[in-house]
């Protein structure tokens, strides 16, 4: 797990105005708690008239206040002064306590959406799913696998999100990691507004793969998404990720963020998205493997299977997609075909 200090520096302004506000409402009840001092009973404003046997002439009412109010000021200054130094230590703290309370749940639960699952416990789970099956780039499971799904997704996109926590671990525990189905992820743009920003978290991802992480990267990204469509995604956030994939390499994955080339294979991926008619994440298209297979494997029954599968819960992410009014309607297709679903 990353130092919360330095993996959530892009967070500063938000503490700086929690902060300022806490020191605000501080010295505000400092100051209200003095004024109370300095206006209650025994002070000029505090004070109510004095009326004892009858009626007391105005002259002489007025020096008997006089007298009590040198008097009692001699007498309680020293007190009223520590009061108030007291009370100003206090509501000094008040501050300090709430941004002391808010870096401690930070430094357990993160910032990630996954609401009550701290980073640690991402990385877990990431690492427990992924566990010694084969990356290669972009690619995950074996290269002989003979059914290979093509994922079209971009990493901000909420639906995505639900895809990867509600069905990707029962296609990985049940397709991928018994060597039958090979998973090829490409980039398309939906909910990333910015096309700078789609093209440099992408490019991350990619480097990641550069050291067949590029999964690792990509989930953890996917369960700790920010507010969508708050470009959320800075440079900061996109090394916090990186800081959580384990045994990354991060010099050499800063530099493999400056290869051309990842910029290439992310445009790529967009055409070949678009060819295909996919304007929405997740899309899938299914296909068989070129080259060397397993051929012990039934395809075709192994492709019915997944196909079956993934109908259900594109139909499952789609009906979720209707009830928000959500633009994200995922889609179906198989190579050489039209996408079903249209």
């Amino acid at each position: 797990m990353s130092d919360p200090y330095t993996t959530n520096l892009f967070y500063y302004p938000v503490f700086l105005d929690i902060y300022q506000g806490a020191v605000y409402l501080g010295l505000q009840l400092c100051d209200g708690q003095a004024a109370g001092l300095v206006a209650g009973p025994g002070t000029a404003e505090g004070a109510s008239s004095l009326k004892r046997g009858g009626q007391v002439s105005r002259g002489y009412e007025a020096k008997r206040k006089a007298k009590r109010r040198q008097a009692r000021a001699t007498d309680e200054k020293p007190q009223r002064r520590g009061h108030l130094t007291q009370s100003r230590r206090l509501y000094a703290l008040i501050p300090v306590a709430t941004i002391a309370a808010i870096f401690a749940i930070v430094a357990i639960v993160g910032f990630g959406r996954d609401s009550g699952v701290s980073q640690k416990q991402v990385q877990e789970k990431v690492t427990a799913l992924l566990a010694d099956i084969p990356q290669n780039g972009n690619t995950l499971g074996s290269p002989r696998a003979p059914i290979t799904l093509f994922i079209f997704a971009d990493v901000e996109c909420p639906t995505v999100r639900r895809f990867v926590t509600s069905y990707l671990p029962s296609i990985i525990a049940t397709w991928v990691r018994s060597g039958r189905v090979k998973l090829d992820y490409h980039s398309l743009q939906t909910d990333t507004r910015d096309e700078h920003a789609f093209f440099r978290q992408e490019i991350a991802a990619l480097a990641a793969g550069r050291q067949d992480k590029m999964w690792n990267y990509l989930l953890t990204f996917v369960h700790e998404q920010g507010q969508e469509f708050t470009n959320y995604a800075t440079d900061e956030f996109l090394t916090d990720i990186a800081s959580q994939v384990p045994a990354l390499e991060r010099e050499q994955w800063r530099r493999d963020r400056e290869d051309p080339l990842l910029s290439k294979q992310v445009a790529l991926g967009v055409q070949d998205g678009h060819k295909a008619n996919l304007s929405s994440t997740p899309s899938f298209l299914i296909g068989f493997t070129r080259g060397d297979i397993d051929q012990s494997v039934d395809k075709a029954s192994t492709r019915k299977e997944l196909e079956a599968f993934l109908l259900d819960a594109v139909e499952s992410l789609r009906e979720r997609a209707r009830l928000e009014a959500s633009q994200d309607v995922p889609t179906l297709g198989s190579i050489g075909s039209r996408i079903r679903g249209d």
